[in-house]
């Protein structure tokens, strides 16, 4: 029994030496999330310059006279804007600290064809009433534990709106608020390096156990953060084809769980080892697992460093991007996509940056820097390195808010192959219906025999 004791005061000495210092701030200190910082933790002030206004509450519902319709595409509610300026290999020197080093690579792989039209900064975003008072909980009793691979003690948001480390912020990526119960029709799309495509186009569910209103605690959760479930509809080739993922809070601990259907074999089959650079299903290898909605690995085959707070030019309020009165050849273009149906603004990011551990690899990202957006914690832009530190993929996400609401995510993300001139997006909607933030499904569809049952119909 003696012995047995010893045991667990060991073991739990050596958990508590592993823990992260962060934790949560003090009651006094998230004061600050109703004075000088916004509910999410971003700074309310505009900047010195004047061209980051303050943080006003955001979109909040949809603006009058602009004809949005329930269930309808979203109607950009900026299409008056004009570009106050188009930055172009020809003058990008004189924005070159207000670019990212992924848009910088691309200047310099496309300089007959790509521009960014940068516009009037608005920091449209805001959350539901509900997401701000899990965020205020969440500052004053988040914790890091397992060396910083999993949260305890928050819910629903991102759970260190006051941050002091790297990991913290990346967490607050991870751990974003995007709905509960969602729906969707989208296209992947990974044209060849000529130009020529083909839309995968499938419907995904997705089962928000994070967000869950029932669930007020991480504990709670029992280490399941979410379920995605996507059926391919199209091509011919391959409709009727399923992927179900089961994602864990803490990959460390446990890894995801994941299965497959194909209409030809009739079988559903439990999938492994799709983690970290494992090649992403339709992207011809451009796309790791780990690059899905920008990063979704799990952070630790990585070293995490934070550079502060910076002004960057990143996608925003991207809205005609996802117009429906644009078709996708309008936007798939040789090399990139149509930078001239995207929108850039000036925001503050954070920039961290992430390097593999010793012993550790990956085929495409040996550095990952990050630039994350301070209204939404959304990665907006990355650049990662590979092999002797060379620059292989940058990647941008598509921001907006979804104004009804209101929830600020990225509706669709691009990764692009930099030296080898292709990319791949995946989330396109324009020719799909819009997204259903309120869908009627529950955990019951997120199961292999429920995914066996749709196959055999």
């Amino acid at each position: 029994m003696l012995r047995q004791i010893a045991g667990f005061c060991l073991a739990l000495g050596l958990l508590m030496t592993s823990m992260p210092a962060t934790a949560a701030v003090s009651e006094a200190e998230a004061k600050r999330l109703e004075t000088d910082l916004t509910p999410v933790g971003a700074e309310r002030a505009g900047n010195a310059a004047g061209t980051i206004p303050a943080w006003d509450g955001g979109l909040t519902a949809p603006p009058p006279g602009i004809g949005y319709e329930p269930g309808k595409h979203h109607p950009d509610p900026f299409a008056a804007d004009k570009p106050l300026f188009t930055i172009t290999p020809a003058n990008m020197a004189q924005y070159d600290a207000q670019l990212t080093l992924g848009h910088k690579a691309l200047f310099a792989a496309y300089p007959d064809t790509y521009s960014m039209n940068v516009y009037p900064t608005r920091r449209s975003c805001a959350y539901p009433p509900q997401v701000y008072q899990a965020i205020a909980h969440n500052a004053v009793s988040a914790q890091m534990i397992n060396d910083g691979n999993s949260i305890t003690g928050a819910t629903m948001a991102p759970p260190f709106p006051i941050t002091s480390s790297a990991r913290e912020i990346l967490w607050n990526q991870e751990l974003n608020y995007r709905g509960f119960k969602v729906q969707r029709m989208s296209a992947n799309i990974g044209p060849s390096k000529s130009g020529d495509f083909t839309p995968e186009i499938g419907l995904e569910s997705q089962f928000f156990n994070w967000s869950d209103p029932a669930i007020t605690s991480t504990e709670g959760m029992k280490n399941s953060l979410y379920y995605f479930l996507r059926e391919s509809r199209s091509p011919a080739a391959i409709a009727g084809a399923m992927f179900l993922g089961h994602m864990t809070l803490d990959q460390v601990a446990e890894d995801r769980h994941t299965w497959g259907y194909k209409p030809g074999e009739r079988k559903v089959k439990r999938l492994s080892g799709l983690k970290f650079d494992a090649p992403s299903n339709g992207s011809n290898g451009v796309r790791t697992v780990d690059a899905i909605q920008i990063f979704s690995g799990g952070g630790d085959l990585y070293d995490w460093e934070q550079f502060g707070k910076s002004e960057k030019i990143i996608p925003y309020n991207t809205y005609r991007l996802a117009s429906p009165d644009l078709q996708y050849k309008d936007i798939i273009r040789k090399g990139h996509l149509n930078t001239d149906v995207i929108r850039y603004e000036l925001h503050r990011v954070w920039e961290i940056e992430g390097k593999l551990k010793p012993g550790k690899s990956h085929s495409i990202a040996h550095r990952r820097r990050f630039y994350q957006d301070e209204d939404t914690w959304i990665i907006a832009s990355t650049a990662l390195y590979g092999a002797e530190d060379r620059l292989g993929r940058a990647q941008e996400a598509f921001i907006s808010n979804y104004y009804e609401q209101p929830l600020c995510i990225s509706g669709s993300d691009v990764i692009y192959d930099v030296p080898g001139g292709v990319y791949h997006v995946m989330g396109m909607r324009n020719q799909e219906p819009e997204v259903n933030f309120n869908a009627d499904i529950d955990r019951d569809l997120f199961t292999a025999e429920s995914m066996r049952r749709q196959g055999i119909r």
